[in-house]
Formats: C-alpha cells, structure tokens, sequence
C-alpha cells in the first residue's frame, strides 16, 4: 500500500513502498543512473534487484542498515491520478561533511517522458514541504554551473546562492 504524502487534482508524491512495481521500476529505468549528479543507482537492475533495493531504501528511511557515512534518507515518487510515476525524489534527514559539499538534503528526477512541463518545480516545492514537516530546519542543495535548469527550479521555490566555488552553486531553501 502507498502512503500517500500529498495529494491535489493534478497528482500525487508517495512514499516509497517495498510494494511498489513495475511501473516505478520502469520509471527508473528511463531516469539515467546518474543525471547532474542524482544518483539512480535502480537504473540498470533487474526486476528483482530493484524489488530488494526497494527494501533497503525503506530500511535507510528508517535509519536502518545504513552503509558507514550515509544519512538516512527517504524516497519519494510524482504520481499521476492515473497512477503513472513521473518523478522520483530523496530526502536526505540530516547532512553530513559530504553532503553539505555535494549533493545538499533534496534530490530530485523527472521522467525522462514528463520533461519541460514544469514538472521539476512541483516535485521540488513538495520535497521542500515534506522536509519542512519532517522538521528539517536546514535545507541545503548544490548544482553544478552548467545545469541552469536545476538552479532556476530551486530559485523558483525560494532558495537562494550562498557560496559557490567554479563548479557548483550551493543553496539555501528559505
């Protein structure tokens, strides 16, 4: 069963689900394994890899299993009313050193199918709210200079540039 985090008429973000199927695996498997720096690591696995990294995804939500160094995360997908997954993204809980140089708390992937329609900015603001009630207080993201896409999504929900070095820009989520 999905727990859904948030609904409106136009979709829904859920929970990962150790139930989830083929529709969010083949999702996954047209998301790239690493796009700018968001790491897929489903992309590429076998139906039955997928099903056991479902449930080591929902072990590390829990702060459970974790391999030495990771924060405990959790994983989020953009449901249509149809029920098509179009985007999928994390939450880091806490950050670490590495974290806060790459990466930040929020990470996020569209559909390779759902691009160019705003897609980004929506699963963006909900990842930021879902933060925000989980009572994560600071929000840090980075972006590498070449994805101006990426930095105008988060500047499109409130984050701003508060250093940056020559190949990443690092945010603050207000």
């Amino acid at each position: 069963m999905r727990k859904v985090v948030t609904k409106n008429d136009e979709y829904s973000i859920v929970q990962l689900s150790t139930e989830d199927g083929l529709d969010v695996y083949e999702m996954l498997q047209r998301i790239g394994k690493e796009e700018n720096h968001f790491q897929n690591p489903a992309h590429g696995m076998t139906y039955e890899q997928y099903k056991e990294w479902l449930i080591e995804q929902d072990d590390w939500s829990k702060g459970e299993n974790l391999p030495q160094g990771y924060s405990a995360q959790t994983c989020y997908w953009m449901i249509l009313p149809d029920g098509a997954p179009i985007a999928y993204g994390k939450i880091r809980h806490t950050l670490n050193d590495n974290s806060r140089r790459i990466g930040g708390n929020i990470g996020y992937a569209v559909d390779p199918l759902h691009r160019g329609k705003g897609v980004a900015t929506k699963i963006l603001g909900e990842l930021i709210a879902i933060a925000q009630n989980m009572g994560i207080e600071e929000i840090l993201m980075s972006v590498e200079k070449y994805n101006y896409s990426s930095k105008r999504v988060i500047e499109k929900n409130g984050g701003y540039v508060f250093k940056e070095n020559e190949q990443r820009w690092y945010f603050h989520i207000k």
